[in-house]
């Protein structure tokens, strides 16, 4: 795609994208924002008769998101290359892995609401179910769009890969924010 100038236009798919990107950015920032202030503030962190959040299991699965960003790099290689059925296979990886990371993040949930915090117990279980569960959400979309890509056509299309990929970084980098801010 060309503009009237000669020179090499954005896809539509990745405009709306990195649009999309942006917004996300700013909704994820706010709540990133608010919570490092409470953070800040308060005296004592996390506040007195909060539980602890499970750093061992929650560790362990942001590598199982992070392996999942290496997939999606493997599958738009191989469908640049022309290799469809290999990419819609990475696909159907990397969806999986992001279907596992949402499973595990919904049974430390329970879990954390088991010991007591929920997004009504205060400040601090607010902001940590609305940054989990909202992020939680988005990945749950993206799993959809890469399943929806794997098994369209023969071949997944290079420029909607590449916008779906643009949107798997952003919540595995943006997974690696939210994991720095809440658990440590």
């Amino acid at each position: 795609m060309t503009s009237a100038a000669g020179a090499r236009a954005l896809p539509p798919a990745w405009v709306g994208m990195l649009f999309f990107v942006a917004a996300e950015t700013m909704l994820f920032g706010g709540l990133l924002f608010a919570f490092v202030v409470f953070r800040l503030w308060s005296p004592v962190w996390p506040p007195l008769g909060e539980p602890r959040l499970p750093l061992g299991v929650t560790a362990a699965n942001t590598a199982v998101l992070l392996v999942s960003a290496v997939t999606m790099s493997r599958a738009r290689r191989h469908a640049r290359a022309g290799a469809g059925p290999r990419a819609r296979r990475l696909l159907g990886l990397t969806a999986a892995l992001g279907w596992t990371f949402v499973t595990v993040q919904g049974g430390e949930w329970m879990r954390l609401a088991q010991w007591g915090l929920t997004a009504a117990s205060g400040p601090y279980g607010g902001l940590v179910f609305a940054l989990i569960g909202a992020h939680g959400v988005h990945v749950l979309g993206a799993v959809v769009w890469l399943l929806v890509d794997a098994v369209r056509g023969p071949e997944p299309a290079p420029p909607r890969l590449a916008a779906g990929a643009v949107y798997w970084y952003f919540v595995c980098a943006l997974w690696l924010a939210i994991f720095a801010a809440v658990y440590f």
